[in-house]
C-alpha cells in the first residue's frame, strides 16, 4: 500500500542519527542517517547529485573526498547557495589529479623542445627508440583515500565524491575491498559514509555488490513527463529500519535541494 503525504518539517534531534542537515530529508529518513551506516547514493546523470551531497557536507564535522571538483569550486557552489560553511576537511584528489596530468604534459612538451634542437645525425640515432617515455609512478589513489578515512573522530560524516573516479583509475575488486575497510572504520567511530555512485555505469553485478556491502542505499532519478521533468529520492534500502523506504519528489531551487511529497509503502 501507498500512502502519500506532506512532510512535516519538525523533527527533533534523534539519539543515535547523524543529521543531513536538510530538514525534510531527515524527517523522510525519520531521524537522519543512523550512526555507523554506510550510504551508497546512486544518481542518474541530470539528478543533481552533486547539490545534494555538497548541501549536507554543511551540515556538521564532515570529510569530503572530491574527485570531480576541487575544493574552490565545491566553496564556490556552497557561496552560491547562501549556505553556511564549517570547516569542512577536504581532501582535494581532483586538484592533484589534474596537477599530476599537467606535469605530464609539460615533460611531453620538454622532451619534443629538446629533440627540436638536436642535429639530424643525432635524430637519426635515437630515432629508433621512438617517442621517448614520460611514463612516472602514478599516484596510488585508493591508499590517499584509505589513509585520509582511518582514525577519525567518532560521529563524523564522510563524503566520497565520487566513486567513479576511483573506479576509473583502478579494478573493481581493488575499490570493493577499500569501501569494505572504510566501512569497517565507520561502523567503529559510529559516523556516517555517503558514498556517490553513478547510476547504470559500472554494470549492473557491481552496482549490487556496493548495494549489499552498503545499509541504506538512495537513489536520484529524473523522469520526463510530457514536456517537463520530474525529480524523485528513492529510500531502496535502510538496514533495519523497514518502514523508511520510500519516495519523495524534490526540485532544486535558489536555496537547494528541496523535497516536497513523499510516499511510504507500507
Amino acid at each position: 500500500m501507498v500512502r502519500e503525504t506532506l512532510i512535516d518539517t519538525t523533527l527533533q534531534k534523534k539519539e543515535g542519527f547523524i543529521r543531513t542537515g536538510i530538514d525534510k530529508l531527515d524527517r523522510l529518513l525519520e531521524g537522519g542517517i543512523p550512526s555507523g551506516f554506510t550510504v551508497v547514493l546512486l544518481g542518474s546523470p541530470g539528478s543533481s547529485t552533486e547539490i545534494l551531497v555538497k548541501q549536507i557536507a554543511t551540515s556538521g564535522i564532515v570529510t569530503y573526498i572530491t574527485t570531480e571538483e576541487t575544493k574552490d569550486e565545491i566553496l564556490d557552489t556552497m557561496r552560491r547557495f547562501n549556505w553556511q560553511i564549517p570547516d569542512i576537511d577536504f581532501v582535494d584528489i581532483s586538484e592533484k589529479y589534474y596537477s599530476n596530468i599537467l606535469k605530464g604534459e609539460q615533460k611531453r612538451v620538454s622532451i619534443y623542445e629538446q629533440r627540436s634542437k638536436l642535429k639530424l645525425k643525432e635524430l637519426i640515432e635515437i630515432g629508433s627508440t621512438g617517442m621517448p617515455s614520460t611514463t612516472t609512478a602514478t599516484e596510488d589513489f585508493l591508499a590517499i583515500l584509505s589513509n585520509r578515512t582511518k582514525n577519525l573522530a567518532p560521529n563524523r560524516t564522510i563524503i566520497i565524491n565520487s566513486l567513479d573516479f576511483f573506479l576509473s583509475q583502478c579494478n573493481q575488486d581493488d575499490v570493493l575491498k577499500t569501501v569494505y575497510a572504510i566501512k569497517v572504520n565507520n561502523l567503529k567511530n559510529k559516523g556516517a559514509l555517503l558514498i556517490v555512485m553513478t547510476k547504470g555505469v559500472h554494470g549492473e553485478l557491481f552496482e549490487r555488490k556496493m548495494e549489499g556491502l552498503a545499509d541504506a542505499v538512495l537513489e536520484l532519478d529524473v523522469i520526463q513527463k510530457g514536456s517537463s521533468f520530474e525529480r524523485y529520492l528513492s529510500v531502496k534500502k535502510m538496514r533495519n529500519y523497514a518502514k523508511k523506504i520510500g519516495i519523495a519528489r524534490y526540485v532544486i531551487d535558489d536555496s537547494g535541494f528541496v523535497l516536497e511529497m513523499i510516499e511510504r509503502i507500507m
